[in-house]
């Protein structure tokens, strides 16, 4: 896949103008969009380890291997009309979980948070799993291809096996890669709701959902992580308080936030450097 300038994304022409010529120090302020929480492009060197790594917006702490390697693979993963960054984490065929911690706790208080992800398996074995997974204090919900079955869904216990799934009409593929948006409904002290979406509309959040979980308190939400054995690649991970946050938002909108300074050439660099993907107009895009 060719890389192409971004044009849709500059600052205005005479802060260019200044801060290319090194006229000192200017603060370029970029609009966050809605509540934008978190967000992970893997914008990391090529086939770096994903360990340690602690770019992104919105954690405490750089990545944590718990078991198995992650590497960065280039290009990144797409879907429709998404803009996007960076590259892509991606796993071998072994037993994987990568984790990270969350500046904010999810959970504690009653309130609605979207998380969204692109997820591709690079193997073919329906006895392998790839999910990603919110670990809460009480409990942890697994969203991706389980284990067993070749669809994708909620798992409540994730690759360990046993717990209850509730699975979509999507079956996985290997090479396809598919965005997930999870809607979390939780209720303080009480049984949180979860709906997901498969290869949704960007627009608008869809009146149904393609598997539901009800009745499933996870407790305090504070970390994240993605795991499986089955040899996959994962991207594009964003969490917030509205569907736009997740599934259409512009991501520097979110990563580069008011404050950011940038200086002389090093600033002109880094306007000619941001780098984006082209799209097909309609569903995910195979790479």
């Amino acid at each position: 896949m060719t890389s192409t300038p971004r044009s849709t994304f500059a600052l205005p022409t005479l802060l260019v103008q200044l801060v290319g010529l090194g006229l000192g120090t200017a603060a370029a302020t970029v609009p966050a969009l809605g509540s934008l929480v978190a967000y992970e492009g893997f914008d990391y060197t090529a086939s770096s380890s994903l360990a340690s790594q602690n770019g992104g917006t919105g954690f405490s702490g750089g990545w944590t291997a718990t078991t198995g390697t992650s590497t960065i693979g280039n290009p990144g993963l797409t879907y429709g009309s998404m803009n996007v960054i960076g590259n892509r984490a991606t796993t071998p065929v072994q037993n994987t979980t990568f984790s990270r911690s969350l500046l904010t706790t999810l959970g504690s208080a009653t309130g609605t948070y979207y998380f969204s992800f692109i997820l591709r398996p690079d193997n073919s074995s329906s006895s392998n799993g790839a999910e990603f997974a919110l670990t809460g204090s009480t409990a942890s919900l697994y969203v991706g291809k389980p284990t067993t079955g070749n669809f994708y869904g909620l798992d409540t216990v994730g690759n360990g096996g046993g717990g209850t799934q509730n699975l979509t009409s999507t079956q996985f593929a290997s090479g396809t890669a598919v965005l997930m948006v999870l809607r979390a409904d939780f209720v303080s002290g009480g049984a949180d709701t979860f709906k997901l979406y498969i290869n949704p509309n960007l627009t608008a959040e869809p009146g149904s959902a393609d598997a539901t979980k009800t009745g499933y308190d996870v407790g305090n939400v504070s970390g994240i992580q993605f795991t499986g054995n089955i040899g996959f690649s994962f991207d594009e991970l964003r969490i917030g308080t509205s569907y736009a946050d997740v599934a259409s938002a512009v991501p520097e909108s979110g990563t580069w936030v008011a404050g950011f300074a940038l200086t002389g050439v090093t600033a002109a660099g880094w306007l000619q450097t941001r780098k984006s993907r082209t799209h097909q107009p309609n569903g995910p895009k195979n790479i």
